[in-house]
């Protein structure tokens, strides 16, 4: 590991460095970042891309397995040859592996092909009618709220507990089909959430219809990582399969000549099972600088080819590019090939976020994630970002491509297990098009090496080059402090007016306004150059408003694998709406929001001190 920081504060050197980023200052063409980013990408090369692919997509990668165990043994192999230091952690993670599904058609030859899913339960002929229940959009939502217990919403959920109810209680009466004791047939491919909708609403099992002529891996729990006592309930229970679109069709016209019965048996392999984590440490100067962390799982579901062997295969080639060139680097490079993202729910990058939160708290200034590059025919370019790194984003992909890009906001996917630590996020993205037959071979056998076009590869790979190169050698970290805290006050509004005049949010707009000046003078004073060293400082702005902008509850556990948009928190407001003011659930919400708004007071006071802070220092 890098040597981290200990102290946000900033240290008393005097250094001048010209400005450099968006939102605190403007780019610099007398920076080393174009230098470095081009000697990296002079390194990285579509032979040398590919050899490395074809090194770790040689294997099936489940995590645990002796596939993943060669890839992970070729990636340090690699990188010990380079002399790049590199740590291999070994620890026990609760992860699922799907094994086998049989469709039984009691009175029918007909005999569904079938698989079932990660963290789905076992069952051994679980007989029950089939029913159709249509399509996931039919179903209720899931009510995420702050806390880890899961309902249904609307009228699903008022009816919860029976007459007049309005808290949890028997499987709801919703004006669809009885799904109770039925197994359910349904169309789509299943989110995390899909079969806690259909258990709440009474299902003994469920088999989902996917929408073409394949079967595609996934996993259906909406824990984050290994379980801990606050979350292990929320464990899937119910019995799930997956079948192609013409088997069902099959099933259906079956249901259409009268009752059906489905015999279903799933086996799933469930448990404690032993991982292994990569990190590579490319140093910066100064080994106590602060470090960007850099990462991508190296788990697959099969070969893995697109997802996501050709990211680790550029993962490698820009971690040894950027070794050669370290002289250059004013920030250190943590590079990590995460276990458990497929069967564990981004297992590994959680356990890591878990046991570095110290020092990625102190020492860590941003989360690089990559996943899915080197598509063949890719053409459409994308990116998910922070606000505070989304013009970062918009930049490279212009600069480096020519297209123009509007970056999604941070959803809950792609291992990103540090929100709890407030770390800014950028991701690239580079993707089929839906006519083109769109990224079709994820999550299925079909996903091999001749999926990925080298050249594609080298095209992606270069983004990152670039990307990194910007937060790892600008003078100032290239975060912009405005958008993010504009961003910020974009989703109040938003969550006011979806509150209307049943909650006032007034007062986080006042404090919003006021942080918006502070941020809007720092950016301003980081224009003509700084004299001390501020990248420490500037996260210490951001990281209370990336907790509560993302994040719906504690920073030490993390939320449910479920997106519920800006201020996640207050995704409750809703119920404000469907719910009359006298009844329990009206008032148990005004509850929650109340302490949601004092979560959000806190953290914009929190961002609020460590601005004036900064700019009472001299350093902005």
């Amino acid at each position: 590991m890098l040597s981290a920081r200990r102290s946000a504060l900033l240290i008393a050197i005097t250094i001048f460095v010209s400005p450099t980023i968006s939102g605190c200052s403007a780019p610099s063409l007398e920076t080393q970042v174009p230098e470095l980013a081009e000697r990296v990408r002079s390194l990285v090369t579509p032979a040398g891309l590919e050899e490395q692919l074809r090194a770790i997509a040689r294997y099936e990668r489940p995590s645990g397995s002796a596939g993943e165990n060669a890839a992970i043994d070729h990636v340090v192999a690699v990188l010990q040859a380079d002399g790049i230091p590199v740590d291999v952690y070994t620890y026990q993670a609760y992860a699922s592996d799907p094994v086998s599904a049989e469709i039984e058609i009691v009175g029918a030859d007909l005999a569904p092909e079938a698989i079932t899913y990660s963290f789905s339960a076992s069952a051994d002929r679980l007989e029950g009618r089939l029913v159709d229940a249509g399509t996931l959009d039919d179903l209720p939502d899931l009510e995420p709220g702050t806390g880890e217990r899961l309902v249904l919403r609307g009228d699903a959920a008022r009816r919860g507990a029976g007459e007049g109810g309005s808290g949890p209680g028997a499987p709801p009466a919703t004006s669809g089909p009885d799904l109770s004791g039925a197994i359910v047939l349904i169309d789509g491919i299943p989110g995390t959430a899909s079969v806690d909708q259909l258990a709440l609403l009474g299902a003994a099992g469920a088999i989902f219809v996917n929408s073409e002529e394949r079967l595609n891996d996934l996993i259906v729990t909406t824990t984050w990582g290994t379980p801990s006592m606050r979350n292990y309930h929320r464990l899937p229970t119910l019995p799930a399969a997956h079948v192609k679109k013409s088997d069902g069709e099959a099933l259906r016209s079956l249901l259409s000549r009268g009752t059906v019965r489905i015999r279903l048996t799933t086996k799933v392999d469930t448990g404690w099972k032993e991982h292994r984590l990569a990190v590579a440490s490319v140093p910066a100067a100064d080994p106590d600088a602060p470090y960007v962390v850099f990462g991508g799982h190296i788990d697959a579901w099969h070969y893995g080819a697109c997802d996501e062997g050709a990211s680790n295969a550029a993962m490698l080639e820009l971690a040894r590019a950027f070794y050669q060139h370290r002289d250059l680097l004013r920030r250190g490079l943590v590079v990590a090939w995460w276990p458990g993202h497929s069967n564990a729910r981004y297992g590994g990058s959680t356990w890591y976020a878990d046991n570095f939160f110290d020092e990625l708290r102190s020492g860590a200034v941003a989360y690089v994630n990559v996943d899915g590059i080197g598509q063949k025919d890719a053409k459409r370019f994308s990116a998910n970002a922070s606000a505070a790194l989304a013009g970062l984003a918009q930049r490279v992909v212009q600069d480096r491509e020519g297209a123009e890009i509007s970056p999604r906001r941070p959803g809950r996917n792609s291992d990103q297990s540090f929100n709890g630590v407030g770390l800014p996020l950028l991701q690239f993205n580079h993707n089929r098009l839906a006519e083109d037959g769109g990224y079709w071979w994820w999550h299925t056998p079909e996903d091999t090496v001749d999926k990925v076009d080298p050249e594609v590869l080298k095209v992606d790979a270069d983004l990152y080059a670039d990307g990194l190169a910007a937060l790892l050698a600008a003078p100032v970290l290239p975060v912009d402090l405005v958008a993010q805290v504009d961003a910020l006050g974009d989703a109040i509004e938003r969550r006011q007016a979806e509150a209307d005049e049943r909650f006032d949010l007034g007062e986080a707009t006042r404090r919003q306004v006021h942080l918006r000046g502070l941020v809007g003078r720092i950016r301003d004073s980081l224009a003509g150059g700084v004299a001390v060293p501020v990248d420490l400082a500037l996260v210490e702005i951001l990281r209370p408003l990336h907790r509560v902008m993302y994040s719906p509850s504690s920073p030490f556990h993390p939320d449910p694998g479920l997106d519920s948009g800006p201020l996640p928190g207050f995704t409750v407001l809703g119920v404000l709406d469907e719910e009359d003011p006298a009844s329990d659930r009206y008032r148990f919400t005004v509850v929650t929001l109340v302490r949601e708004r004092n979560r959000l007071l806190e953290a914009l006071d929190q961002s609020t001190a460590a601005a004036e802070r900064l700019l009472a220092s001299g350093g902005a």
